[in-house]
């Protein structure tokens, strides 16, 4: 039986890292909003992120991906699962896997490694419910190993980015 929750639909065991194109709504005739999957990790591993690497990335993908000259005004939100295998990013309109990857090696390359607390955008009382749950080694590590997945070796060279 189908699912109102699109995710749910998913056969999870079937699930590997990397990115996809997990549904598309279609709200009217001029606007679809497409939901995709960023796996960091396939869910049936068992190795999930840790809370704090989540949240550090969460603040981090939001913001700069905002940012992004390509995708950044079709970006409608970028949340984690609550599985912490990953993440959901929606898009409006015609946003494509590769404009996803291009966009995600341009904020790698510009922000990570992050360094301190400072790095982290929006980390803080006034912006944060919980400032002081972040994991800055373990969002170095998920997010070196989430590009290494999207990148092959080649990809990454032409793009700038170390792997």
């Amino acid at each position: 039986m189908k699912s109102v929750v699109s995710s749910f639909d998913v056969d999870h065991r079937t699930l590997r890292e990397g990115l996809y194109l997990r549904s598309t709504y279609q709200i009217n005739d001029k606007l679809s909003v497409l939901s995709w999957d960023m796996r960091f990790c396939a869910p049936m591993d068992h190795k999930p992120l840790t809370p704090g690497a989540v949240h550090t990335i969460e603040h981090l993908m939001a913001y700069w991906l905002r940012l992004d000259e390509t995708i950044g005004h079709s970006i409608v939100s970028f949340c984690p699962m609550g599985c912490l295998t990953g993440f959901y990013l929606s898009t409006m309109n015609d946003v494509t896997a590769e404009q996803i990857k291009a966009a995600l090696g341009r904020v790698y390359a510009k922000v990570f490694p992050i360094h301190g607390k400072e790095d982290i955008v929006g980390m803080n009382e006034i912006q944060c419910g919980n400032p002081s749950l972040y994991d800055i080694e373990g969002a170095n590590e998920a997010m070196h190993k989430y590009v290494g997945i999207l990148f092959s070796p080649e990809e990454a060279a032409a793009a700038g980015l170390k792997l």
